[in-house]
């Protein structure tokens, strides 16, 4: 069988280890390599060469056709020593390749990376309107009418932080390295690892409530000037009142604090004032008590789809109260008002 020169080898090897050679010079080159120990040896090393090129990509910003051709064209002059020519011509490749694949690696690993800055989302509710928040970490946070949630498009590494102003029940995802904190206003923040519970905190009221379904949750708050904290424990409504610095705890299965979320209004024993402040985030309505003695009236019912005026009615029969609709200056811009006596 004839043996290819060496000639012919040199321009066989890039296109056998491209992949581009045909049948019968595949055969070629593969009688030339098993001919010896050393010829194995060059065509493995050019090969590994080809393969490590396309893995960084270089063959689209180096011409290695040119390179090789350009090499093989000066060994091709020296025809005495062969071998030692085929090994000058891969180490003379793997030099001009080097270069090229240094500067890639540099750029992509030592080059400064831009740091990213988090930018703050807010959203608000309009009156008589819920919505659900989904935030960055998976937790999922139920916004009450007129309420306002900001927070950053990415959390830090260090806590997950965002702002309430108004009614929220959230559902924390569990995460015991980094701690979720809410700040409310009056100086107070409630800080968690992973559950589920429902903050009031109105910027316009002087309290500021929580209640816990699940897990664990601790509340801060400033008194004389000095910060306190209260854990709190599932089962458990705390109440600040931000002008006497005064903090209550109350059991309760949170049925009635929470149903607002599932579009329900619930009355366990509840007293009238608490009960319209219920249907005043409901309905978007402004109710006047002008009547004292129904302060310590106290309702117990649940509500999913029945309009305000029913639900009077009903407080009406059950507690013999009376309730009108107020004018207002301004009916357009102004809340509706309605007078309970």
């Amino acid at each position: 069988m004839e043996t290819p020169n060496t000639d012919r080898i040199e321009d066989l090897l890039p296109r056998y280890c491209s992949g581009e050679a045909t049948v019968e010079e595949c055969r070629q080159v593969e009688e030339w390599i098993r001919q010896s120990d050393e010829n194995y040896r060059i065509a493995k090393q050019i090969h590994t060469l080809y393969l490590a090129t396309d893995t960084m990509q270089v063959l689209s910003k180096v011409d290695t056709e040119k390179a090789l051709s350009s090499v093989c064209q000066k060994v091709s002059k020296n025809s005495v020593r062969p071998k030692v020519t085929l090994v000058t011509w891969l180490q003379r490749v793997a030099a001009i390749l080097f270069i090229p694949l240094l500067t890639i690696f540099a750029y992509q690993n030592l080059k400064p990376r831009p740091v990213e800055i988090a930018r703050t989302i807010e959203v608000k509710t309009n009156p008589g309107m819920t919505t659900t928040v989904n935030l960055p970490d998976g937790s999922i946070v139920h916004l009450n009418s007129e309420s306002r949630l900001s927070y950053p498009s990415f959390f830090d590494k260090d806590k997950r932080k965002v702002t309430l102003q108004g009614e929220a029940f959230f559902e924390v995802r569990k995460d015991p390295e980094h701690g979720f904190v809410i700040s409310t206003p009056h100086e107070t923040k409630i800080e968690v690892l992973g559950t589920s519970f429902n903050v009031e905190a109105f910027e316009k009221d002087a309290f500021v409530s929580t209640t816990l379904i699940e897990g664990k949750v601790r509340f801060d708050y400033m008194k004389n000037g000095r910060g306190m904290a209260v854990q709190m424990k599932p089962g458990q409504k705390l109440t600040y009142d931000s002008s006497s610095s005064r903090v209550q705890l109350t059991k309760t299965n949170g049925e009635s604090e929470i149903a607002w979320k599932d579009g329900k209004i619930v009355f366990q024993a509840t007293l009238l004032p608490e009960a319209l402040r219920m249907l005043e985030k409901r309905f978007n309505v402004a109710f006047v008590l002008s009547n004292d003695r129904l302060r310590n009236e106290a309702f117990t019912g649940s509500f999913s789809h029945q309009r305000l005026e029913r639900i009077l009615e009903i407080f009406k029969i059950s507690s013999n109260i009376r309730w009108r609709y107020l004018d207002t200056q301004d009916a357009q811009h102004e809340k509706t008002k309605i007078e309970i006596y």
